[in-house]
């Protein structure tokens, strides 16, 4: 029923009035009463359609959610939450200071605060704090890599304040089936030396996953992509004063092309983004 019906019916009423038909008066009262009642109800219907698909809407809005820090935006520094294909969404921390926007750190290591000779499993769903030390997650990483085409970059300083970088322009890990191998590293540049090029195909190993056999992950007390058995161990012993003693059981954070076997880094952090042509200059951070 609608507002011109019940209009036409108000007005009948007072035809029915001035003629003298008072009898049929509130018959007209009671029908015109039913309408607008009528009305009323449709009205509290569409509102209530209104609201849930504005609300349905505003849900729709809230889980689209970026598919890598790149996706986030230029200003994307800090933790946001991501989604790829095959994962529910899960928070990352982006960086756009030390090489430009749209950086996913997967690692970071800085003051020794978190213990990084972990199991298969840790590693496989990645441990520690985000705003920290820690390790993103072999099997998220695997995820995003899968995803879309990344680079790589690795970023590291010593106990004397120096910086170098090493970046590869392609970058990959397999799946667990095939122990999260690193199954594609591309071109390498930079300043620090390629020393990951020698573990290229190699899969992870842990103290307790060991594909290969070799005991890399228990004799480095790390977890890496051991080959025989290193040339670069980023998960490694974190050493105040980068120094290595003998005394000690396995090396420290090394990176072998820049300061040999024998040296920790301070500081050191691996980030990945989805391949681009901006390639901004780093700059110096405070740790």
């Amino acid at each position: 029923m609608n507002l011109y019906n019940i209009c036409v019916l108000l007005l009948s009423c007072g035809c029915l009035f001035s003629s003298g038909h008072s009898n049929k008066l509130e018959d007209v009262y009671n029908k015109a009463e039913k309408m607008i009642s009528s009305l009323k109800t449709q009205l509290e219907e569409l509102k209530q359609s209104y609201m849930e698909l504005a609300t349905q809407n505003e849900i729709e809005e809230a889980e689209i959610k970026p598919s890598s820090c790149l996706a986030a935006g230029i200003n994307s520094d800090g933790i946001h939450v991501i989604e790829v294909p095959g994962l529910e969404p899960f928070p990352v921390f982006c960086d756009t200071r030390l090489a430009g926007s749209g950086w996913t750190v997967i690692q970071r290591r800085r003051d020794g605060s978190e213990n990084f000779y972990r199991c298969w499993e840790e590693y496989s769903q990645g441990f520690g704090d985000l705003s920290g030390e820690f390790f993103l997650g072999l099997e998220k990483l695997h995820f995003l890599t899968a995803a879309e085409p990344y680079e790589l970059y690795v970023y590291l300083e010593d106990f004397d304040g120096v910086v170098h970088d090493a970046r590869y322009d392609d970058f990959a890990i397999g799946n667990a089936n095939e122990s999260y191998s690193l199954s594609v590293l591309g071109k390498y540049s930079g300043d620090a030396g390629d020393s990951l090029r020698y573990h290229k195909g190699m899969p992870f190993s842990t103290f307790d996953h060991d594909t290969l056999g070799h005991g890399c992950a228990r004799i480095y007390v790390g977890a890496w992509w051991y080959d025989q058995c290193e040339r670069s161990n980023l998960n490694g012993q974190y050493l105040e004063g980068g120094r290595f003693e003998p005394k000690l059981s396995g090396r420290g954070i090394t990176w072998m092309s820049w300061r040999g076997y024998d040296y920790g880094y301070k500081f050191a952090q691996m980030m990945i983004r989805p391949k681009c042509s901006n390639n901004l200059k780093r700059q110096p951070i405070a740790h």
